[in-house]
């Protein structure tokens, strides 16, 4: 049953270098914004150009999708320089303006105009664009590029919109993930650790284009060393380590699929093969999911907290300032229905005379030792609103550890 839901997380993840449209006269526009050839190609909300890659992906958390960095590369790479142009122009019209400020002849706007021009330049060689489309679904969805971790031939992408509701304008409010990311399947990491050779596995992809195709196979080898880029080009080669051995086929357009245990859980990442045909021959590698999930939700983490897409967790606990430089750390208050209290988590407890009575020290936050307070705020910045965190306290008077779980809240208003 779990297998079954995994396939409708599952999204077929491609690039494209729009073809520039230069509209020289009125039929030309009219032909470009209505029923043409053009207009037929965005059927499916993918716009017309060139094909830089496609490859799979899968939804680990709503809204972001995770692929390989090689589907992608070409965008990135691509879509860096871009940036980078924009920037030198930036700044070397900057350094004219500033130049040339004393010279009268010049209009007062001459920095925005050259800007305006510079950025019409580059828009004109059109930018290339990632899209998905995700389960069943006939239309494409534009994404931003969140993140890549070439080392681990990783890439995440977030899903802005609908790739065609957003043509010759900028509200990109007009279409938020979150109206179509609820109902969007998920699928979760599980422990590559735990596999053992000859266990079954089962890969989803898209392979030469045909979606969800589901392959089974078995754990063919452990820790085996992948090396990833050209052999041949200047740059060298990365060595990505722990790699999965299948016998699960995999084709062209299975990279950035998952590899799941039959729990459903994600083991790993689909990402090469090694043939003499081009095609499955029964060697495949994976990047396990050891390595791969805290990347991936450190890298969410980042984006939805810079974008405000999701809140700090509250854990409704005061600690102690006179104490907040060393360990332990003391917890001095803890608040009425906070997560911290329905933990079972005490503060500090003294009686009339100022002798201490009983109460918790904080010891470490997802594993994580806190010994001060700085410690302590930069675990909890790191921890989002419905999260369940892993606490180990300890007990004040008789120093002994326990382990407790707290699920973050939204701080309550004041």
């Amino acid at each position: 049953a779990c297998l079954c839901a995994c396939g409708a997380s599952v999204a077929f993840v491609t690039s494209v270098l729009p073809t520039p449209s230069f509209s020289t006269n009125r039929r030309t526009s009219r032909q470009q914004s209505g029923g043409g050839k053009n207009s037929k190609k965005k059927e499916n909300g993918l716009p017309q150009g060139q094909s830089l890659g496609s490859g799979s992906g899968f939804l680990t958390t709503p809204g972001y999708v995770c692929t390989n960095y090689h589907v992608i590369e070409r965008a990135y790479t691509m879509q860096q320089t871009g940036k980078q142009a924009m920037q030198f122009g930036h700044d070397l019209i900057g350094n004219i303006t500033e130049s040339t400020a004393s010279w009268s002849l010049l209009p007062s706007n001459i920095n925005q105009t050259l800007t305006d021009a510079f950025r019409n330049l580059v828009n004109q060689t059109s930018l290339p664009m990632v899209y998905v489309r995700i389960n069943s679904d006939t239309s494409y969805l534009s994404c931003r590029i969140v993140d890549v971790e070439p080392d681990l031939d990783l890439a995440v992408l977030r899903v802005e919109q609908r790739a065609g509701d957003n043509d010759g304008n900028d509200d990109s409010e007009s279409s938020s993930p979150s109206t179509n990311s609820d109902t969007w399947n998920t699928v979760s990491f599980g422990s590559s650790s735990d596999l053992l050779v000859g266990q079954s596995v089962v890969a989803i992809g898209n392979p030469f284009g045909l979606d969800k195709t589901v392959t089974t196979g078995v754990v063919s080898a452990l820790n085996r060393e992948l090396k990833t880029g050209d052999q041949n080009a200047v740059a060298p080669t990365k060595t990505i380590r722990n790699c999965i051995q299948t016998d699960a086929a995999i084709n062209p357009g299975n990279s950035g699929g998952p590899l799941l245990n039959l729990n459903g859980d994600v083991v790993g990442i689909n990402t090469a093969i090694i043939t003499t045909s081009g095609s499955n021959a029964g060697i495949g590698f994976a990047v396990p999911s050891d390595q791969l999930s805290p990347v991936v939700q450190q890298i969410v983490r980042k984006d939805q907290i810079e974008r405000d897409d999701q809140k700090r967790g509250w854990l409704g606990v005061q600690i102690a300032m006179n104490n907040a430089t060393a360990a332990p750390l003391r917890i001095a208050k803890v608040s009425r229905n906070s997560p911290a209290q329905k933990a079972e988590i005490f503060g500090m407890r003294v009686d009339e005379y100022g002798i201490l009575k009983g109460g918790d020290a904080l010891v470490a936050i997802n594993g994580n030792a806190v010994v001060t307070f700085e410690d302590f705020q930069k675990q909890m910045d790191q921890c989002m609103v419905k999260e369940q965190i892993t606490l180990t306290v300890e007990d004040l008077i008789n120093k002994e550890r326990r382990v407790v779980y707290a699920t973050l809240e939204e701080r309550p208003g004041l």
